[in-house]
């Protein structure tokens, strides 16, 4: 009876180890939002089974999906500070050229004034 006992203990311990999430499944997914859901939604089904290791594996796959999304979001950052950062230079040359310009006009202006008189 003992024996028994024993071997029913087993096989729902590995049942449980091995449950059927299909791990693959959001691989193939191309859009990052559909790929997040997918995989949370396996990582709750495994959790529902008592699948430890597949639910490892999938909150691997599941950080490693995030760090891709955080590097993208860095180089975009990182892009849109360096396009603002060329936006302002150019403005202050340009800012510069007008101050010169209308310094020029003034000068000009108050200088044929100057001859009238």
């Amino acid at each position: 009876m003992k024996n028994y006992l024993i071997i029913i203990y087993f096989i729902l311990l590995s049942n449980n180890a091995f449950a059927n999430v299909d791990i693959n499944k959001c691989d193939n997914l191309t859009k990052k939002t559909a790929k997040i859901n997918c995989l949370t939604k396996l990582k709750a089904k495994a959790l529902k089974e008592k699948s430890s290791q597949k639910s490892k594996l999938i909150e691997k796959k599941l950080s490693e999906l995030h760090n891709k999304i955080g590097e993208t979001v860095e180089n975009t950052e990182k892009s849109v500070a360096s396009t603002g950062k060329k936006i302002g230079n150019k403005i202050t040359e340009t800012d510069k050229g007008i101050r010169e310009k209308s310094k020029k006009t003034y000068n000009l202006i108050k200088n044929k004034f100057k001859k009238k008189e």
